[in-house]
C-alpha cells in the first residue's frame, strides 16, 4: 500500500528554534532524556499536514515549559540551502505534569513528519502502518552544521538525526480525513485507496478527532501577471480549460501558464480540488496534473544529476523544463510536494533556475524542475500562512478574487496590507465567511492510540491548546490567516462566525454565531 504536504507539536520547532545556538554536540543532559525516553517508550509521533507546519510553536510551551532540545532530519534544507523546510522534527524534554497519565513530569519526544502531506496524516495513522519517521537517540543524531535560514553556521537550528520507521499516533490534515478519496486526493505514483467505512470509524470518538482551527488558503501569483481574477476563471486554469494567459484576459500575451501546484494526498491540493474543482463533494472539475505537461516539460524518462547552493548532490529521473522563450502553448503543471517547493516554483518562474521536488509516493525519489530562462506567468496555491513570504517587491504575491488586487505582508511588525479591488484574504474575511476557500485543519486520533492510557492525555492536553483562540494570535505566521472553530469552548475575538452545516465540509459555510 503507498502512501504519500503542518502540523504538530514538532514543528513548533520552527520558532522555537530562532535564534537558538547548540553546541557541537549533544551534552550528557541531552543525551540522558532521550535516552530515558527511548528506554520507556516515551515517543508520540505525529504525522500531516505541512500547510500549518508553523501552527503549534504555542502549544510546545505547555506541554513541555522546561529546557527542550530541537531536532530535525539530515537534509531538512531547501535547494537554496536554507534551513527553513523540514520534513521531519522533534522536540525533547520534561512533559508537564498538567498534561496527565503515566507520562506526566518525565521524559519524552515528540515526533512530527510533514512528508508528503495531510494524506500521511491520515490513511496510515488509520491503518497503523508504520511509515517515515525521525530517529532521535543518542548514536542517530548529531550537529552537523545545519545553517540557519541566514546561511549563518553559527546559528545552528537543530540536532540532526537519523530516521526510521514508526506507526503514527495520530495526524493532522488540511481537511475532514473523509475528503481524502481517489483518485484525485489520494497518495502514490498509482492513486491509493481511499479508506473504507471500516477504517474512518478508526477517528470515531469526537472527543480526540475534531477540527482544530480555520485556516484560509489563498492564489498566489506571480507579479508579471496583471489581470483580475475570479473563481471561474481560477478553475478554468486549475482544471486545464484554458492553456495561455491570453484565454484568461485578451489584454495578456499568449505565454503558457503555468501552474504550480501540489501532489494528489496533499491537503492544500485537496483544498483547491473542493473549492475549485468540487471534489469530492459533487459532479467534480478535475484538476489538470503534470500529465498535462508530458511530452512538453515533463520527461518521466530523463535522468539528471545537479549540485544545489548548498552543494548537496540531487541525481534521479524524471525532469521537467519551462522556457518561457520556447513556449508550448499550453498548460504547463508542476507537481510539488511541499508548500516550500510551491513558493520554489514560483520564484524559480520569474528568475528562471532549478529546485528539486519529491515524487507522488513522497519518498526520497526526487524530480528536477529547471526554470531555463527567467520570465514565465506562474499562478499556484498556497495557504495564508506563506503570507510573509508574499512581498510587495517579491516575485510573487496572493491574489483578491474579484479583482484585481494583492495581499502582502512586507513588515511583520505591521499588518498585512490589501490593495487594488477584489475581495482580499484577510483574517476578518475569513471570520466572517467572505473568504471562503479555508481548510478546517483536522486532528485525527484512531481508537487504538485513544485507548492509550499514556498518549492520550497528552493528546487532550495539545487539542486544549490547539483550539485556544489566544494561542493562534499569539504566533506570527497564523496570527493574520487562522481562526477558531465556534461552539466549542472558545468565542470572541480570533473565532469564526460560520460554520459548516452539521460539520459537513461539502456543505455551504452558514453564519450562525
Amino acid at each position: 500500500m503507498q502512501i504519500k504536504k503542518s502540523v504538530a507539536l514538532c514543528a513548533l520547532a520552527l520558532a522555537g528554534l530562532a535564534g537558538q545556538a547548540q553546541a557541537a554536540a549533544l551534552t550528557t543532559a541531552q543525551k540522558a532524556v532521550i535516552d530515558d525516553a527511548n528506554a520507556n517508550n516515551r515517543i508520540l509521533f505525529i504525522s500531516g499536514a505541512s500547510a500549518v507546519q508553523k501552527g503549534f510553536t504555542g502549544i510546545i510551551s505547555a506541554l513541555i515549559p522546561g529546557a527542550k532540545t530541537f531536532y530535525t532530519d539530515k537534509n531538512g534544507k531547501d535547494s537554496a540551502g536554507k534551513a527553513n523546510t523540514h520534513s521531519y522534527e522533534a522536540v525533547a524534554g520534561v512533559l508537564d505534569s498538567s498534561a496527565g497519565g503515566a507520562w506526566a513530569g518525565k521524559n519524552v519526544i515528540l515526533v512530527y513528519r510533514v512528508a508528503g502531506g495531510s494524506v500521511w496524516g491520515v490513511n496510515p495513522v488509520a491503518r497503523a502502518e508504520a511509515i517515515e519517521s525521525l530517529n532521535v537517540s543518542s548514536t542517530t543524531c548529531d550537529d552537523a552544521g545545519y545553517a540557519a535560514a541566514d546561511g549563518s553556521a553559527a546559528n545552528d537550528k537543530a540536532f540532526q538525526c537519523a530516521k526510521n520507521t514508526r506507526v503514527p499516533d495520530a495526524g493532522v490534515s488540511d481537511v475532514a480525513p473523509a475528503l481524502f478519496k481517489q483518485p484525485l486526493n489520494t497518495e502514490g505514483e498509482i492513486a491509493a485507496g481511499q479508506l473504507n467505512e471500516a477504517e474512518l470509524a478508526e477517528f470515531g470518538n469526537s472527543d480526540y478527532n475534531k477540527p482544530i482551527y480555520a485556516l484560509a488558503f489563498g492564489v498566489p501569483v506571480t507579479n508579471n501577471v496583471n489581470t483580475a481574477l475570479n473563481r471561474s476563471a481560477v478553475a478554468a486554469i486549475m482544471a486545464g480549460n484554458v492553456g495561455t494567459w491570453n484565454a484568461v484576459d485578451p489584454a495578456l500575451p499568449a505565454d503558457d501558464i503555468v501552474v504550480c501546484r501540489r501532489v494528489p494526498g496533499s491537503g492544500t491540493q485537496a483544498v483547491e480540488n473542493l473549492y475549485f474543482g468540487n471534489f469530492p463533494c459533487g459532479v467534480p472539475n478535475t484538476p489538470a496534473d503534470r500529465t498535462a505537461s508530458e511530452g512538453t516539460v515533463f520527461d518521466p524518462s530523463a535522468t539528471w544529476t545537479w549540485t544545489d547552493a548548498n552543494g548537496k548532490v540531487h541525481s534521479g529521473t524524471g525532469k521537467y523544463t519551462i522556457d518561457p522563450t520556447a513556449p508550448t502553448g499550453g498548460l504547463v503543471v508542476i507537481e510539488n510536494s511541499s508548500s516550500g517547493n510551491v513558493a520554489e516554483c514560483m520564484d524559480a518562474a520569474v528568475t528562471g533556475g532549478k529546485y528539486v521536488t519529491k515524487t507522488r509516493d513522497g519518498a526520497s525519489a526526487e524530480y528536477l524542475v529547471e526554470f531555463v530562462n527567467p520570465g514565465s506567468k506562474a499562478i499556484g496555491v498556497l495557504s495564508m500562512d506563506s503570507l510573509s513570504k508574499s512581498k510587495s517587491t517579491g516575485n510573487w504575491q496572493f491574489r483578491s478574487l474579484d479583482g484585481n488586487g494583492t495581499y502582502t505582508w512586507d513588515n511583520t511588525a505591521a499588518a498585512p496590507v490589501a490593495t487594488g479591488t477584489g475581495k482580499h484574504p484577510t483574517l476578518a474575511n475569513l471570520i466572517d465567511g467572505t473568504w471562503d476557500m479555508q481548510g478546517w485543519i483536522s486532528f485525527n486520533t484512531p481508537n487504538r492510540t485513544v485507548a492509550d492510557a499514556a498518549k492520550a492525555p497528552v493528546l487532550a492536553k495539545f487539542l486544549e491548546k490547539a483550539q485556544d483562540p489566544a494561542i493562534l494570535a499569539s504566533i506570527s505566521d497564523l496570527k493574520n490567516v487562522a481562526a477558531a472553530i465556534p461552539g466549542g469552548a472558545y468565542s470572541g475575538a480570533q473565532v469564526l462566525r460560520v460554520e459548516y452545516s452539521q460539520g459537513n465540509q461539502c456543505a455551504p459555510l452558514n453564519r450562525n454565531f
